[in-house]
């Protein structure tokens, strides 16, 4: 489920945008109680979805860095749910890499776009660094592909695009 709100990002405060998401995740049953995680705090395996729960407090003042790095770039931000961690809904900010992709997701530039997968996994919280670490080592980053490849890293506040050759 996704909804363009029409609110200009330029003018809209992440403390707003967040508010506007959360009414938007309430509106379709879902807590408002956002937890923000990025690339270093997730690992797919399969259909399972593991979530590093130890610094998620950290995580809001990055996801509005992310959100502020999206406004002075002009192409859209998207605030995006696609998981549940201990009931609470696991989100990210998407920042397209430029207006092509932008418009693959179906962005408007400069415009607040809300989205939420309809059926949400419940994660799996792993708050051991030992058992992390293994979960990571076995999981490397290019395991990121599919729906949810544009969840942005810590470091870049952006995803780590890929390049394809084709041959």
């Amino acid at each position: 489920m996704t909804v363009a709100l029409g609110k200009s990002v330029s003018e809209t405060s992440f403390a707003e945008a967040t508010k506007s998401f959360a009414e938007f995740l309430s509106g379709r049953g879902l807590p408002s109680d956002l937890c923000w995680v990025f690339q270093e705090d997730v690992v797919f395996r399969g259909r399972s979805i593991f979530i590093r729960s130890a610094n998620l407090t950290e995580n809001w003042h990055q996801a509005k860095a992310c959100y502020e790095l999206g406004r002075s770039r002009n192409l859209g931000v998207n605030l995006h749910a696609f998981c549940l961690l201990r009931s609470r809904p696991c989100c990210y900010v998407v920042l397209p890499e430029d207006d092509v992709d932008a418009q693959y997701l179906l962005m408007v530039n400069s415009l607040l776009k809300c989205s939420v997968w309809t059926d949400l996994k419940e994660a799996e919280a792993i708050s051991n660094p030992l058992k992390w670490r293994l979960l990571r080592w076995k999981n490397p980053r290019s395991q990121f592909s599919g729906p949810d490849d544009h969840i942005p890293s810590k470091v870049t506040l952006l995803p780590e695009y890929r390049v394809t050759l084709e041959g």
